[in-house]
């Protein structure tokens, strides 16, 4: 029989032959070098990869009944769709400082990020109820574009997130043809002019988006007046794309995708009439709603949803095809030298 006075001296030498666990780095597989072709490919499949992710993540709260929550998780998220299988660091925080061109603002040091971001999010979801609408997406579009938190698509994750707050504080998805993201990657200049503007007053103490909420007001009014065009005259109506631009940042078709897109019926002429009526009824009731300032009570806000969601349905065969012409795009040859507009 062992004696016990060995047992202590067994586990001491059993712990000595115990190895110390430590971490193992996996190495994340090569990621193929692209071809500006090939980037150009991606890049397109990404933009339409995000706008779809974006539309689920406010259709995902539109139908939960939960209170909102902006989460430093879902502007990775948008981020990492941006720059899927084209940068290393797609949806990761910047390690590395940056500067950004032409631009007086120098971002936040990296090890400052992760506070900011969780600042922002907390002033969305803290004013939720007491600010407007598009002073919450003026706010996200000025911050999240002062943090700078990526390495790449810091405008594009920006413009998604600031859409996404948008329709989820108004309490029903956007109806339009090209949505301000899309206008504002036709014409940043005002867009830059709004971010300085912000910039400028922040540098003295204030928060101070009021510019961007007017270029906000000036833009969502665009998408809706042309959404009634469209709907009051079907002929007109393009086929739903979105924007095109060569490199230079000015515009130009892409024929390959738009020929694939107007394959695609809008149905006859007398459901098109219908459906223009009723789109324009929806249209003009969401105008009245948003653009003059109506306030709405908080136990109607509701009933006014419901209308306007059944009033859009009424028109989904029309003005609602922002979903039914998307389908598989093709994205070849014939893109090269474009660019999609980043959201």
């Amino acid at each position: 029989m062992p004696d016990d006075s060995d047992q202590p001296k067994d586990r001491h030498n059993l712990s000595r032959k115990a190895k110390d666990r430590h971490s193992i780095a996996v190495p994340a597989p090569a990621r193929p070098l692209l071809t500006d072709i090939q980037k150009a490919n991606q890049e397109a499949i990404n933009t339409l990869l995000q706008y779809d992710r974006m539309i689920e993540l406010i259709r995902s709260f539109l139908n939960s009944g939960e209170r909102f929550r902006l989460r430093p998780s879902i502007i990775q998220e948008l981020n990492r769709i941006s720059l899927q299988n084209v940068e290393n660091d797609a949806g990761r925080w910047r390690d590395t400082d940056m500067l950004i061109g032409d631009s007086s603002h120098v971002p936040p040091p990296v090890d400052e990020l992760a506070g900011y971001v969780d600042e922002l999010c907390e002033y969305v979801n803290d004013h939720w109820n007491n600010r407007s609408a598009l002073h919450l997406a003026a706010y996200i579009m000025w911050r999240l574009n002062w943090i700078h938190p990526f390495v790449d698509g810091n405008g594009r994750t920006t413009r998604a997130v600031s859409y996404y707050v948008l329709c989820c504080n108004l309490g029903f998805y956007l109806p339009g043809v090209t949505t301000i993201p899309e206008l504002i990657a036709t014409n940043k200049s005002p867009y830059y002019e709004a971010l300085e503007s912000a910039d400028e007053a922040f540098k003295q103490g204030r928060i101070e988006v009021s510019k961007m909420e007017r270029l906000l007001h000036d833009l969502l009014a665009t998408q809706m007046v042309a959404a009634l065009e469209y709907a009051k005259n079907p002929v007109a109506r393009p086929s739903r794309a979105p924007a095109l631009g060569p490199r230079n940042n000015s515009t130009k078709p892409a024929p390959h995708i738009t020929e694939e897109r107007s394959k695609h019926p809008s149905g006859n002429d007398l459901s098109g009439l219908m459906s223009a009526v009723f789109g324009a009824m929806g249209l003009i009731f969401f105008m009245v709603l948003v653009l003059f300032g109506v306030q709405i009570p908080t136990d109607s806000r509701w009933l006014v949803i419901i209308i306007f969601a059944l009033v859009s349905s009424l028109s989904f065969g029309f003005v609602g095809g922002t979903a039914n012409v998307r389908g598989s795009i093709p994205v070849s040859k014939d893109v090269q030298g474009y660019r999609f507009a980043s959201l």
